[in-house]
């Protein structure tokens, strides 16, 4: 085995000691948190992991450097692999997720008796153990930053967050325009912490306005928010809000509704247009596994995954959402503002 030069020893021996710090600074982040029962040390390896990419992530280069300067032949093309990981790795940890896109989008056929509207969406923003608070102070500098109507915030406010909720959300109430939002099943222990009631709180007293099994008039629109599938009654809902599955209104509906399934069970033409997120877009775009697990984990008879699609109930705009979990990761999936609007 070759040798390594004496700074490549020296960097391996830092890399050693920040993995170690890590691991405490880890410990230390993991305590006042919202936990989700039996997944506590789940969550810990994934906040250490977290931590590791964000110390040891910068030696990681130094230290292949050193180790292929040192390598000859078959074991420089393999570290010339690793090295490929490594800057993908890298990237999709501390470069990609950081990297907000604002995506446009017009929709026309708007009618009549509706007033043309700009929309902000955005979804799952899952403040919490990978999206942090300076995180969410640019999100709001995002949005006051743009000229719309309204934010529509398509559920999945949190992912396992601290206790202090009221503190941690305090940026929401910054944002300049009304905000409408639905939770998601990150927020209704679908899976998740406990913490529904204590949320609900903080956002309305933040200026969010919650529109689960209701029906808002609003600038000539209906504005409609469903539960979310897995944690709540969206079908009781839909049968309340549409009986015997007639579109009895004249004004045009805005659907929100944090998983793309809910609009499945919608009448037809139920919805000018319906906002939901929950699919990340994949977070994790690997040609041919991202689809099959999406396939796995979402209805089979539909791929509404990202982007603007057409179905019975209506327009569904299904937004990649802003935030992460199960990995501190994005790669060629970036977080996204929707950009709406909606004119005759």
């Amino acid at each position: 085995m070759a040798t390594l030069p004496p700074w490549g020893r020296r960097a391996r021996w830092l890399f050693g000691a920040l993995l170690l710090v890590s691991l405490f600074v880890a410990i230390w982040d993991h305590q006042g948190r919202w936990h989700t029962p039996g997944a506590q040390w789940r969550h810990f390896a994934k906040l250490w992991l977290y931590w590791a990419v964000h110390l040891v992530g910068w030696l990681l280069p130094a230290l292949w450097v050193s180790m292929w300067l040192s390598a000859k032949g078959l074991a420089r093309l393999k570290l010339s692999l690793v090295f490929v990981l490594t800057v993908l790795g890298l990237w999709s940890s501390l470069i990609e997720p950081r990297w907000i896109a604002v995506r446009e989008t017009t929709i026309t056929g708007v009618p009549a008796q509706a007033q043309p509207l700009r929309l902000a969406v955005v979804a799952d923003v899952h403040w919490g153990l990978f999206f942090r608070d300076h995180q969410l102070e640019a999100l709001v500098e995002w949005l006051n930053a743009m000229d719309v109507d309204a934010v529509v915030v398509a559920g999945d406010w949190t992912y396992e967050p601290t206790l202090d909720l009221q503190t941690g959300l305090a940026p929401l109430a910054r944002i300049r325009h009304p905000v409408w939002g639905v939770l998601g099943n990150h927020d209704v222990q679908a899976p998740g912490p406990d913490l529904t009631q204590a949320l609900r709180e903080a956002l309305t007293q933040h200026g969010v306005r919650l529109l689960e099994g209701r029906v808002v008039p609003w600038k000539g629109w209906e504005l409609v928010g469903l539960d979310d599938e897995w944690g709540g009654r969206p079908q009781a809902q839909i049968q309340a809000l549409w009986p015997s599955g007639r579109v009895a209104s004249a004004a045009p509906r805005l659907v929100v509704a944090h998983q793309p399934d809910t609009i499945e069970h919608l009448p037809a033409g139920a919805a000018f247009l319906s906002l939901s997120g929950h699919t990340h877009g994949g977070q994790i775009w690997i040609p041919g596994l991202t689809t099959w697990v999406l396939r796995h984990t979402s209805s089979p008879v539909h791929e509404w995954w990202n982007g603007l699609y057409d179905t019975p109930a209506g327009h569904l705009l299904v937004t990649p959402g802003i935030g992460m979990i199960g990995l501190p990761a994005r790669l060629a999936v970036r977080p996204t503002i929707e950009r709406i609007d909606l004119v005759h």
